[in-house]
């Protein structure tokens, strides 16, 4: 898992328009993906995310679904603690 140190540069994230996702983030250097979600407001890391996925998801007009779809699941993912969040 390529989880970010502090160290190590922040993934930016972008205000997202979504009733479920408040912010997204993706680093093309390591393809990880970052998704802040509004239920908990906590970030969900994906790792060996491809650069395609996220612009298809930052194209779509229901981003939510496609997260269910294509991201939720099919990537490892880790729920980083709150002292970890890289916004």
């Amino acid at each position: 898992m390529k989880k970010l140190d502090t160290e190590e540069k922040a993934i930016k994230h972008i205000s997202f328009y979504s009733t479920f996702i408040a912010t997204v983030g993706y680093d093309p250097q390591t393809a990880i993906l970052e998704i802040k979600l509004l239920v908990d407001g906590r970030i969900r890391q994906y790792d060996n995310v491809p650069e395609d996925i996220w612009y298809r998801l930052r194209e779509n007009n229901h981003p939510d679904t496609f997260y269910r779809r294509h991201i939720c699941g099919r990537f490892s993912e880790t729920v980083l603690p709150e002292e970890e969040e890289t916004i």
